[in-house]
């Protein structure tokens, strides 16, 4: 069995090269640490049954030319540079996991929340300056906090953002 990693990121890590060998000897990896598209992924990926990828899109067009490839896992957050409907076309199976990164990225929502309302961007480049006043910001606590799209993030920045006792609209 052979397995391509085309993802760059994964490629650097020696933990996650190291782990992966382990399980398959037979595995390439994007060590050059290129950018696949089109013909240059076509032929990173001929020959493999598995694939691991990270920001390369994987359509119609690509997967017409790899008869062999039988999974694709996907590293990283969403999938949307795959075309999902062309893979069941082609029975490739989907390795995925979502939020993996909810936590993190709704922790950094709540602390860019808080810092808007207290202005806190606008008050450090004033203090660069050598301007000394009182700059007012708002609570978050108590406010109305709208939030698009309650998926893996939203539903996480949902139960980070209840000891504010917030008003949350969600679509």
């Amino acid at each position: 069995m052979k397995i391509a990693v085309t993802s760059r990121s994964f490629s650097k890590n020696t933990f996650l090269k190291s782990e992966l060998l382990k399980k398959y000897p037979n595995v390439k990896f994007n060590d050059s640490g290129a950018s696949l598209t089109d013909k240059n992924l076509i032929e990173f990926l001929s020959e493999c049954e598995k694939a691991i990828t990270a920001l390369e899109v994987i359509d119609e067009d690509i997967l017409a030319h790899l008869p062999n490839l039988k999974v694709i896992s996907k590293y990283g957050v969403g999938i949307d540079m795959i075309d999902l409907k062309a893979m069941s076309n082609h029975g490739i199976k989907l390795g995925w996991q979502g939020g993996v990164n909810k936590r993190s990225v709704s922790e950094l929502t709540l602390a860019a929340m808080i810092s808007l309302r207290h202005h806190s961007i606008f008050a450090n480049q004033e203090v660069r300056q050598k301007r000394w006043y009182q700059v007012r910001g708002n609570l978050l606590s108590n406010a109305t906090i709208g939030i698009i799209g309650c998926g893996h993030i939203g539903k996480d920045l949902v139960k980070l953002l209840r000891p504010f006792d917030c008003k949350i609209l969600s679509y």
